[in-house]
């Protein structure tokens, strides 16, 4: 399962969901401004809450818009 750990009027975030989508692939959103539990989760997994944190198999994870890293990340899970 990908998941994308962003807030609302990040435009980084926008064009990560947006790539996904381009390349059919199915997300989940977590709005770190919305829950607590989510802006957690992604401090747990990048040690920040820096976003986006794009996810692919729930330990590596991407952050920012990395195109490659993505891809690699897809490929691999």
């Amino acid at each position: 399962m990908v998941k994308v750990y962003s807030f609302e009027g990040c435009p980084w975030c926008v064009k990560v969901k947006n790539y996904l989508k381009a390349r059919g692939v199915e997300y989940e959103v977590h709005d770190i401004e919305l829950n607590a539990e989510d802006a957690a989760e992604c401090q747990r997994i990048s040690g920040d809450l820096t976003v986006p944190v794009t996810t692919i198999d729930g330990k590596n994870y991407v952050l920012g818009f990395d195109k490659k890293k993505i891809d690699e990340l897809l490929a691999s899970a």
